[in-house]
């Protein structure tokens, strides 16, 4: 291939990109564990499950039909716009025009770097939360914006008053909120966002929110969209997925919903940057907004709180302590004494057979934690519990 030892390859902006922590636990598990023949992985954050029988045969069905074969439309086909305002109007009692106000995506991680880089100027003030998706943190350094966090391990009133005093001192642009939380599974009520809303009013900034995990909450709790608790007030943009909810997170489609203002930026953008999501896997994603009942949704919770109580039952049991989540479908456990986030993630993998992710890879303020999946069916969360039962972490 030739001598190119001189040359380096990649642009600048890739400096701001390290490798993330997925790559280390992916080159972890090509070795077994040291006193188990299978390992358990719940380091991953997908569905183990398949995607419903209905979208699956809707998209059989329109995958033979020619005429989708070409490009679709470039915002998104409006079957499915027009399923997503009607699923937001039913769910949240919230009314959006399809036309103007929703726009399909290939899924939430490129929604959220498109609109990242649309709606940010290179030393914009961006808040994010830390603990927190780690995406927020990969496309606002790497389109430039000057980070603020806030520690979202806190409770409601305390996130509340830290991201007022963010606003006083610094006048973000934007703030993030993740409700259900990727990685503490925290959940926060409509009077949180009511507020959150005055204070984006009184210091004039727009609010981002990932509702990447609506569906999934517990103990007969229901998570709420930011624009129930907004009523208009202040300017706002909501990303929506069908990868948790409808088990479709290979099928790589989303939605942004927001003011046409907004909107607006982020079409012009993502114009630039791809032509869509293929229209049957559109045309199937409006089957599953359509579709489901209100028992789908009950049941998907219910499933994924019964994986909850196993694991933390487990957790308990050895004296290892945790956030209990409210919603989503991760557990984010405290690092025993005496250790690190990636030496615990080792000793769990050494010794019981299983991994999880280091909270450092959700920043900061996940340095003391790491993030266990409930990913598995209740048979094998149930094997982790077994294998935690010979440890003691107190």
């Amino acid at each position: 291939m030739g001598n190119h030892q001189q040359m380096r390859f990649g642009s600048k902006k890739l400096h701001w990109l390290v490798p993330d922590a997925f790559g280390f636990i992916r080159e972890m598990k090509l070795k077994p564990p040291r006193n188990f023949d299978t390992f358990i992985d719940l380091s991953i954050g997908a569905p183990n499950r398949a995607t419903p029988k209905n979208i699956l045969d809707q998209f059989v069905q329109d995958v033979y039909v020619e005429k989708y074969h070409t490009y679709p439309p470039q915002f998104g086909a409006m079957e499915l716009c027009e399923a997503v305002a009607a699923w937001y109007e039913k769910r949240f009692a919230v009314r959006i025009d399809p036309r103007t106000e929703v726009l399909i995506t290939v899924g939430i991680k490129e929604a959220i770097f498109n609109a990242f880089h649309a709606l940010l100027n290179p030393g914009e003030v961006l808040v994010i939360p830390d603990p927190g998706y780690p995406t927020y943190f990969e496309a606002g350094d790497f389109c430039g914006a000057k980070l603020i966090t806030y520690n979202s391990n806190a409770d409601e009133a305390a996130v509340l008053q830290e991201i007022e005093a963010i606003a006083e001192l610094h006048h973000p642009s934007y703030v993030v909120v993740n409700y259900p939380s990727n990685p503490t599974g925290r959940l926060v009520g409509i009077s949180f966002y009511e507020q959150l809303s005055r204070l984006a009013s009184r210091y004039d900034f727009a609010i981002m929110s990932d509702l990447a995990y609506s569906e999934i909450a517990f103990d007969d709790r229901r998570a709420t969209s930011y624009l129930t608790g907004n009523n208009g007030t202040s300017m706002a943009l909501e990303f929506f997925a069908f990868s948790k909810t409808y088990n479709m997170a290979g099928w790589r489609v989303g939605a942004i919903v927001a003011q046409k203002e907004i909107l607006d930026a982020v079409k012009l953008y993502k114009s630039k940057i791809d032509s869509n999501v293929f229209y049957p896997i559109q045309l199937a994603a409006a089957t599953a907004l359509k579709s489901m009942d209100e028992t789908f949704y009950q049941e998907l919770s219910s499933m994924y709180q019964k994986r909850r109580d196993i694991l933390c039952a487990g957790l308990s049991a050895c004296g290892l302590r945790f956030t209990k989540p409210e919603g989503a479908m991760y557990v984010w456990v405290e690092v025993p004494a005496g250790m690190n986030a990636w030496d615990f993630i080792q000793a769990l993998y050494d010794d019981y057979g299983f991994v999880g992710v280091p909270g450092t890879a959700y920043g900061k303020n996940g340095g003391g934690y790491i993030r266990l999946g409930l990913v598995q069916e209740e048979a094998v969360l149930e094997e982790v519990a077994k294998r935690l039962g010979s440890g003691n972490f107190a």
